[in-house]
């Protein structure tokens, strides 16, 4: 194994592990940046004194970014008093191929009275999306919140 030189980001302690093929490091810093410039504060809310992205802007950075990304549920779980999703998210730029897993819970009395059984499954599974792009691009959701937020 060949050594290679790791580059930190003292501010979001983000490491960046340079590839084989420079212009693949170029197009994964690209697309960080271009996802960095697609956020707005009105992306963000406080909550509990935590900042934290709404879906809106994560769905954002998905959908406007030049990668290709699929979503795949790989167990799903309905009672008639809760929902659970685990799904895999796999976001490509060029060659580079990166995925998360998650889950996300819904229970049926966070619904207080509105909606049903697809109302709870549909939010279980936007929690577990919601939190498979935060992994995936948690670096530039952090640097964000840390220059703009904080």
């Amino acid at each position: 194994m060949k050594n290679e030189l790791l580059e930190i980001n003292n501010s979001t302690g983000e490491i960046l592990i340079p590839c084989e093929n420079e212009e693949e490091t170029k197009n994964i810093k690209i697309t960080k940046i271009k996802a960095l410039n697609l956020l707005a504060r009105s992306d963000f809310c406080l909550i509990n004194g935590t900042w934290e992205a709404k879906r809106d802007a994560l769905i954002k950075i998905l959908s406007s970014l030049p990668i290709s990304y699929s979503w795949e549920i790989k167990e799903r779980k309905m009672t008639d008093t809760y929902s659970e999703i685990l799904g895999e998210l796999s976001v490509s730029t060029g060659k580079i191929v990166r995925k998360a897993q998650s889950m996300g819970i819904c229970e049926y009395s966070e619904l207080k009275g509105n909606g049903g059984l697809h109302f709870m499954n549909a939010r279980a599974e936007t929690r577990a999306l919601k939190r498979a792009i935060e992994v995936l691009f948690g670096s530039v959701i952090n640097y964000y919140v840390i220059k703009y937020l904080n």
